[in-house]
């Protein structure tokens, strides 16, 4: 209406004009007046569309706990976004949470930015909400003249609950001694749905799973204490329920210490000259640096590397258990070499560089079968650096066994194998003197003693025995 008037008010004014300027003066002045006639309601168009902006918040709101942050993403794809306000509200009472105007953007400031993101601390302590139903509503309007030119308005009501009681958990079982390197294994259960559980370890979260034939709301977790810890110094259930409340729970387990071997290795030039054209083929930068700097550099940088991708791998486990009863080691397999081992390695009589041993060694005829340790699925089958040939079973419940140097690989990634399947056999890849097998056991992630899954008495008593 307001654009109407204008026009009327123009067209007046021209008139005046063509009276008073003449013939030649009025027809100019009425082709002007014309084309903005044709321009005024291609303006209007343009300036009053009537597409509702969008509005979403993350992750789900349905519980409001005592402290919660969301994630408001707002997006207008034609004018652009004016302003955005979000309440909760309880009882008839508004609390207001964020009142925001966005600046205007364009030559004429006729725009509003296209995306906006905010992110929203809901509090319902702070705000001294009350346990039951409530509201959170997010009103969000554009920079359209549609409608007086108060721009189209979305609002979006979101039905809650506030829920400010953290979750009870009850300890049902757990292992009672745990050493550096060892692993251990926990049940416990809650008394509502939670979003997200687990075992808090060392500072290492060790993901839970569910035991539903153990109850409602049950669930185990196997954690493993790194092999250079000097103490037990965090062993707790962690949980966080639907309303983003958080609870802790310490359970006890004792500390055995251990009596931890080292060992000196002399590295030759024959074994230089063996070794590194097989890490140059896969790490070419390592070309025309000194042999020493070239070993030095697979035993550490390319290590890390190696162990990053092999906590990557052990990152996603089978919620279930795929194995019974205890791990089986290799068939007619001697030990070598063994876990958390402290070694020096030697050049010409000095010492250049030091690492850990965290398998075990075990040898027997040249290209021997490989079989896995117990059932699962393969997660990896491929060349890896310092373990060469290397294949990693899922086993579930976040446990992983690994095999290494092996002259040739023999399943693929997502195959399912038995204590009876064939993973590959035995070699030389790798930082590999010698044809071997180097096992390994973790746990989601973290290296433990393998004597121990080896071990039917320890199986029993802290990991089958409990989950």
């Amino acid at each position: 209406m307001e654009l109407i008037r204008e026009n009327h008010e123009f067209e007046v004014t021209v008139l005046i004009l063509e009276r008073s300027k003449g013939p030649g003066m009025g027809k100019s002045v009425a082709l002007i007046v014309l084309v903005l006639l044709a321009a005024v309601p291609m303006a209007g168009y343009f300036l009053c569309e009537w597409e509702s902006p969008q509005a979403q918040l993350t992750p789900d709101l349905a519980r409001l706990g005592r402290n919660r942050e969301v994630t408001l993403v707002l997006t207008d794809a034609k004018r652009g976004l004016r302003s955005v306000e979000v309440l909760v509200i309880q009882g008839g009472k508004e609390h207001k949470i964020l009142a925001k105007d966005y600046p205007r953007q364009g030559l004429l400031g006729f725009s509003g930015p296209a995306r906006m993101e905010e992110k929203i601390k809901l509090s319902a302590t702070e705000l001294k909400l009350a346990e039951g139903p409530a509201q959170v509503v997010v009103r969000v309007r554009d920079c359209s003249w549609w409608g007086w030119r108060q721009g189209n308005l979305t609002e979006l009501t979101i039905p809650t609950v506030v829920d400010t009681k953290p979750p009870m958990v009850t300890i049902l079982n757990s292992g009672r001694y745990i050493s550096p390197g060892g692993a251990g294994s926990v049940v416990y259960q809650f008394d509502e749905e939670v979003g997200s559980y687990g075992v808090n370890c060392n500072g290492n979260f060790h993901p839970g799973f569910p035991l539903p034939k153990k109850g409602k709301n049950t669930y185990g977790a196997v954690f493993a204490l790194p092999y250079d810890a000097i103490g037990l110094n965090q062993l707790e259930v962690f949980a966080v329920d639907l309303a983003g409340n958080e609870i802790k729970m310490h359970f006890p387990m004792y500390l055995k210490e251990v009596k931890r071997k080292s060992d000196k290795i002399e590295i030759s030039d024959a074994f230089l000259n063996s070794k590194l054209p097989e890490f140059a083929s896969h790490y070419p930068e390592l070309t025309g640096k000194p042999p020493v700097d070239q070993f030095t550099e697979v035993n550490g940088r390319i290590r890390k590397e190696n162990n990053a991708k092999i906590r990557e791998v052990c990152a996603h486990s089978q919620p279930e258990q795929l194995w019974s009863g205890t791990f089986a080691a290799m068939a007619r397999g001697s030990r070598k070499a063994g876990y958390a081992e402290y070694r020096t390695y030697m050049y010409n009589g000095k010492s250049i560089d030091q690492q850990v041993h965290l398998g075990i060694d075990l040898a027997s005829t040249a290209h021997a079968p490989v079989k896995s340790a117990g059932g699962g699925v393969v997660a990896f089958g491929d060349y890896l650096g310092i373990y060469g040939n290397c294949v990693i079973v899922d086993h579930g419940c976040g446990v992983f066994t690994l095999y290494s140097h092996m002259s040739q690989i023999q399943v693929k990634v997502g195959d399912k194998v038995t204590p009876e399947s064939t993973l590959g056999l035995t070699g030389t890849t790798g930082m590999a003197g010698g044809d071997h097998l180097h096992f390994g056991v973790l746990i989601n992630g973290i290296f433990a003693n393998p004597l121990e899954w080896w071990d039917p008495s320890w199986m029993g008593f802290n990991v089958n025995g409990i989950i």
